[in-house]
């Protein structure tokens, strides 16, 4: 097993590239333009949700086969067709070129793994498991993201980054600590048994 090492990539105006023509394409292109990216699709077979993202002039779509000058100046590729030669063929390409590669749910040539993302405003948590149990990090993100909106996570946020503008650089450490204090968790997390 290998360990992952966790990083909130700043994709803003990053070229990326979605690789892919089933609905997890259009889901991974859509996760990548909420981070300001710009996503180029290379879509085999272009379903009706890739032709009618494309059609907003949100994404560059390419309705054809990959090919390996589609890496030239891509900061990160997600490849999400089942096709294990495929995928380790562009693992072994992007490996050379530097260039992030993650084959979905193939865990060959990949140089990073998605993480489960909880999201209340501009909180935003992670969970992962190295890889080995994603429906597992799906679920948890369901039930957190239920308990951050019932606790209004987003507006906690939102007021704490307000006093931390109110108060002075010398004492936020202080101040800041002070008021997320009593911030806990309460119950238990509770894991089925399985057979």
């Amino acid at each position: 097993m290998h360990r992952t090492y966790p990083v909130a990539l700043i994709l803003r105006d990053r070229p990326c590239m979605v690789i892919g023509s089933d609905e997890q394409a259009k889901d991974r292109a859509q996760s990548l333009l909420e981070c300001k990216a710009r996503v180029t699709i290379v879509a085999n077979r272009a379903n009706r949700e890739l032709t009618d993202l494309a059609s907003t002039g949100a994404v560059e779509l390419l309705n054809r086969p990959f090919v390996e000058s589609d890496l030239d100046g891509k900061w990160l590729v997600v490849f999400t067709d089942r096709d294990v030669e495929l995928a380790e063929r562009i693992g072994a390409l992007a490996e050379a070129r530097r260039v992030l590669f993650c084959a979905v749910d193939q865990r060959g040539m990949n140089s990073f793994s998605h993480l489960a993302l909880a999201r209340a405003g501009a909180l935003c948590v992670a969970i992962g498991t190295d890889g080995r149990a994603p429906s597992l990090a799906r679920r948890l993100r369901e039930e957190l993201e239920r308990l951050l909106t019932a606790a209004r996570a987003a507006e906690f946020v939102e007021r704490l980054a307000s006093l931390r503008h109110r108060t002075p650089p010398e004492k936020r450490r202080e101040v800041l600590a002070e008021a997320v204090e009593k911030v806990c968790f309460s119950g238990a997390l509770e894991l089925p048994e399985l057979g």
